[in-house]
């Protein structure tokens, strides 16, 4: 088993190396950014005028993938869009 210090260390590493959220590849912008203890919280801002969602990815400081969901989500008219993405280092 992993010690509690070592897994918040990995949390961490996470946090800090999460740069970027991209939205059918585009960049969304993040208005909030939180570890406690061995849980990661993302928040983005809101996005209007998104009719279908194919993609959404989250993206480390060189650009690398960490992780990405991929659908074919049709949005209704007038609705705004954000996202919430929580991981905790286990």
């Amino acid at each position: 088993m992993m010690s509690r210090g070592y897994l918040e260390r990995a949390a961490k590493d996470l946090h800090d190396r999460i740069t970027k959220v991209q939205l059918n590849g585009e960049e969304v912008e993040m208005v909030s950014k939180e570890l406690d203890g061995t849980k990661v919280t993302i928040l983005t801002g809101r996005r209007e005028g998104v009719t279908r969602i194919n993609s959404i990815k989250m993206l480390d400081e060189l650009g690398q993938v960490i992780t990405e969901r991929s659908s074919q989500l049709d949005v209704k008219d007038n609705r705004t869009l954000d996202f919430r993405f929580s991981f905790e280092v286990v």
